[in-house]
């Protein structure tokens, strides 16, 4: 007799647990046109297209009131004198006690390319669709509701809270919503991943700059950064779906930030080799050049401009970009003091000089001043090619990061 009492207090206690629930965090019931949708979902839309929205706030209090016997956590003594939406009174132990909605407010907000035509604190709204050029936009709705409790003479204050966001995609336009040199975000456009995602393309930038100035100690910090920022975003999306479970946003990081250098570090040993070819050459033409007559003749003539086109052919060997990739590691390298003058160069494309003399002398200045400078230039290339093999470091720690990150898509650059 004892276990079956003991067994039925038991059934009793695990049936009063699970009547009592705890209410839920209150959110938003969104309805479009009629159509329920969540917070977060994305609508495709057309130019000039009008909708009406109407907005209701359920959960948290309203729970409570609405279902006591489900929410409440009253004595089975109480008494229920009225229940609802926007209140619930009870009595219990001949003391009343009442749940009241005193106000509830209600804010929309857009962007520019959606109009929201809207009476204050109205749970109903006219949206109208903007017939300007975009690709996504959206409705931000904020609901506030104030409750006041008393029991017997105490007086207490409750406010609950809920935001909902409703995205809107012109149909047939791209939903790409941030776009820069590594980055690329399509989907339903969200202003905290915006700010981190330009944080992200900051440090792109600032990884990237170190390397090229080789400030291999900044760029150790800066790759530690970059990876706290990638998942900073990650930590952003997965926050939004929590209240917004239908959030979508596509994210492509594009390359990486070693790609430039890394691409120069492997055109630095043919370039260091064709210049290392242009000493003798230099050296060669000199010679030759003191052999020419003072006085033009056409056979002088002709042997400048053949000379004048060995010069310009050693030029047109060099790996492209040569001079933009040189510039960038060795900015003092003043690269007008390399190449032929142009007013020398055209002489090589006319196949004729207008003035013998003045071209004798000119090409013999620059040959000069090329024979001199060419072994101080050859050291600074040999330092850059070797000082920059660092970048293969940080180019494969880079690598095997941004191949682990599976919740994002990365494209790389490089075959």
């Amino acid at each position: 007799m004892k276990r079956f009492f003991f067994i039925l207090v038991m059934v009793t206690q695990l049936g009063n647990l699970f009547a009592i629930q705890p209410s839920r965090k209150p959110f938003l019931q969104i309805k479009i046109d009629g159509k329920a949708y969540k917070n977060g979902d994305n609508l495709t839309v057309i130019s000039d297209q009008k909708l009406m929205i109407s907005i209701e706030l359920v959960g948290g209090r309203k729970d409570f009131c609405k279902f006591p016997d489900t929410y409440a956590d009253i004595s089975g003594t109480a008494q229920i004198l009225s229940r609802g939406s926007n209140g619930l009174t009870y009595e219990s132990d001949g003391v009343k006690s009442e749940w009241k909605l005193l106000n509830e407010t209600v804010l929309f907000s857009a962007d520019e390319f959606v109009k929201v035509n809207s009476q204050p604190n109205q749970s109903t709204a006219e949206i109208i669709i903007s017939n300007a050029k975009f690709s996504q936009s959206f409705v931000k709705i904020a609901v506030k509701a104030n409750w006041q409790f008393t029991h017997a003479d105490k007086i207490t204050m409750e406010e609950n809270t809920a935001e909902g966001t409703i995205y809107f995609k012109v149909a047939g336009t791209s939903d790409v919503w941030f776009s820069s040199k590594n980055i690329q975000a399509n989907g339903m456009k969200n202003d905290e991943i915006l700010e981190k995602l330009t944080v992200v393309q900051s440090e792109f930038d600032s990884i990237e700059s170190s390397l090229i100035k080789m400030k291999f100690s900044a760029v150790q910090q800066s790759v530690r950064t970059l990876q706290t920022a990638v998942n900073e975003v990650k930590s952003t999306i997965d926050n939004i779906k929590l209240t917004a479970p239908s959030y979508q946003s596509h994210i492509v990081f594009i390359g990486l930030p070693t790609d430039i250098p890394y691409q120069d570090l492997g055109k630095l040993p043919e370039i260091k080799m064709i210049w290392a070819d242009s000493e003798t050459l230099m050296q060669d033409l000199k010679m030759q050049l003191g052999k020419l007559l003072a006085d033009p003749s056409k056979e002088s003539k002709n042997e400048l401009i053949s000379l004048v086109q060995k010069c310009v052919d050693w030029q047109y060997k060099l790996p492209e970009n040569t001079f933009v990739i040189l510039s960038r590691y060795l900015p003092d390298l003043t690269v007008e003091t390399i190449k032929l003058p142009k007013k020398i160069h055209s002489i090589a494309e006319d196949k004729t000089i207008a003035d013998y003399t003045q071209t004798l002398n000119d090409f013999g200045t620059f040959l000069d001043h090329r024979i001199e400078q060419i072994p101080v230039e050859l050291q600074k290339i040999s330092s850059t090619q070797s000082r920059i093999q660092a970048v293969r470091l940080f180019d494969g720690m880079l690598r095997s990061y941004f191949s682990s990150v599976n919740w994002a898509e990365w494209k790389n650059t490089r075959e």
